[in-house]
């Protein structure tokens, strides 16, 4: 279903909203990136990696990543339901339009495809650090301009643009006559959830 969503998001949520229990297959895919991220802490903070971005929370750098590994599927799970709650609130009340269970189950396909896309550059590091590089390795790599910056960059950029795209998407599906209602929702929506992440995920 990631796949899908990062390449065909309309199509994946519309297919869902047909299926039965949407809400409990979203919840399978938010949980199984929450569970990569989970995965990818685990490595790195049994390799002694710190994150190489300034860390908010007055957090030990030394002992991020177990924190991380800790708190970041509860973080995950929190901004799926908030992005629910805002694309409800904004979105207002309109006649033969999913219920919440819908709505968390577009929230949840627009969450985790950004989510999985944004995991890749931590999976890189990890396995690069479970292979013995050393943190000062990976700063010079990616530190210094060239093909291996601009892909980090690239990435993270994607991801960012798929979540305010994803999420604007699934307001409209949900208002089908309204794109400034559903601009609204979906830019609200994806700016807290980048904000968490941007605040909390090294």
């Amino acid at each position: 279903m990631l796949a899908s969503a990062i390449l065909k998001p309309g199509k994946t949520m519309r297919g869902l909203l047909k299926m039965q229990h949407p809400a409990r297959l979203a919840l399978l895919a938010v949980g199984g990136v929450g569970f990569l991220y989970i995965l990818t802490s685990a490595v790195l903070a049994v390799a002694g990696a710190v994150p190489t971005a300034p860390v908010f929370f007055g957090i030990d750098v030394d002992n991020y990543y177990f924190w991380q590994m800790i708190f970041v599927l509860p973080m995950i799970l929190a901004a799926w339901f908030v992005s629910t709650a805002v694309i409800r609130i904004l979105d207002g009340q309109e006649k033969d339009r999913p219920g919440f269970g819908g709505m968390a189950a577009l929230a949840g396909v627009a969450l985790s495809s950004a989510l999985f896309l944004a995991w890749i550059p931590s999976a890189v590091e990890a396995a690069f650090m479970a292979f013995g590089m050393g943190q000062g390795e990976w700063v010079d790599l990616f530190s210094n301009p060239g093909p291996w910056q601009t892909a980090y960059l690239a990435v993270y950029a994607a991801a960012a643009a798929l979540v305010f795209r994803n999420f604007i998407l699934a307001a409209r599906i949900l208002r089908k006559r309204s794109w400034p209602a559903a601009l609204l929702a979906g830019i609200f929506a994806a700016a807290m959830v980048s904000a968490g992440f941007v605040v909390f995920v090294r």
